[in-house]
């Protein structure tokens, strides 16, 4: 994500560069042809021009809102599961407890429980965040899982899926052993992890569901045809002074469709994505210092400006 508030020409160039040189030589072309003559008896409509980019910018507007409300829907899931998270350790460090009042356990053997249920959360996160991003740095969960419990989720498809339902089942174990009273765990604990499926669909329904197709298509078949005719327009009443205003206006097209574009798709690890690495280490520095721990990871930092 771009947290920089400025935006960087070297940005737009990434993002649009290879289009401005396009309209450079084109422009330049259609100047050159005009100033030979090659345009004397060939009259183009300049204000149904014109009319054709307002009704192209009404499109680009529409698409780019359903682009920007995708990627508010991805965030607002992972703000949830932030809450959630938070929610859930407290829920954890409050409800779990030694069922034998009269024979009473270390502290250490429950911050034990406290700690490997916080950590197969953690390890779901970022489980998550691997999926959605399809990396394969599943090495990156070694440090929130034992041994056993890591080698076994190489077999599993969908891990953060079944890591959230190992955490399902580790907690009926601890309510059937009486760790856990009947309320706390239906009313409480299982309705977070309820949440937690809840945010992952929305998630996944996202990355496997693009804007439709159509949208996209003919938005981009649109704009360019129109910044192909919008040259043809000027030259007539501007001459060589079409080229600088043809390259601005149909960079301007271009470069909010191409925004469109690269937001539609938040969990891309493009640079306008949503941090899910940056939210995932601050949940985890949230969740280790709920646990009293000592050793806390450092905040991710924005790199060139940005924050992934």
């Amino acid at each position: 994500m771009i947290v920089q508030r400025t935006i960087r020409f070297k940005w737009i160039l990434k993002i649009d560069g290879w289009n401005i040189l396009f309209f450079l030589v084109y422009g330049y072309l259609v100047c050159a042809l005009n100033a030979r003559s090659y345009f004397e008896s060939l009259t183009f409509p300049d204000a149904e021009i014109s009319v054709f980019g307002i009704a192209v910018a009404i499109l680009l507007g529409f698409r780019n809102n359903e682009a920007y409300n995708r990627f508010w829907e991805a965030r607002t899931a992972w703000g949830n599961l932030t809450n959630a998270s938070r929610n859930f350790t407290s829920q954890i460090m409050g409800y779990i407890r030694y069922p034998n009042a009269q024979t009473p356990v270390s502290p250490e053997t429950i911050a034990k429980i406290h700690t490997e249920i916080i950590y197969r959360h953690l390890a779901f996160l970022n489980a998550l965040r691997l999926q959605l991003r399809h990396e394969e740095a599943w090495h990156e969960l070694k440090p929130f899982l034992s041994e056993v419990e890591y080698q076994g989720l190489s077999k599993s498809a969908n891990k953060a899926t079944q890591l959230n339902h190992r955490q399902a089942q580790r907690l009926k174990e601890l309510h059937m052993a009486g760790w856990i009273s009947e309320h706390a765990y239906i009313f409480g604990l299982m309705e977070s992890i309820k949440a937690f499926f809840a945010a992952q669909g929305s998630c996944e329904r996202i990355k496997t569901t693009p804007l439709p197709r159509q949208y996209g298509f003919f938005t981009k078949s649109f704009v360019w045809v129109f910044v192909l005719l919008l040259p043809l327009g000027l030259v007539q009443h501007l001459g060589w002074g079409t080229l600088p205003i043809y390259v601005i206006l149909a960079t301007i097209f271009t470069i909010t469709e191409r925004i469109g574009h690269r937001t539609e798709e938040p969990f891309e690890r493009k640079m306008e994505d949503v941090p899910m690495s940056a939210i995932c280490r601050n949940i985890e520095i949230d969740l280790k210092q709920q646990l009293g721990e000592s050793s806390i990871p450092a905040p991710l930092e924005p790199k060139d400006g940005i924050l992934m």
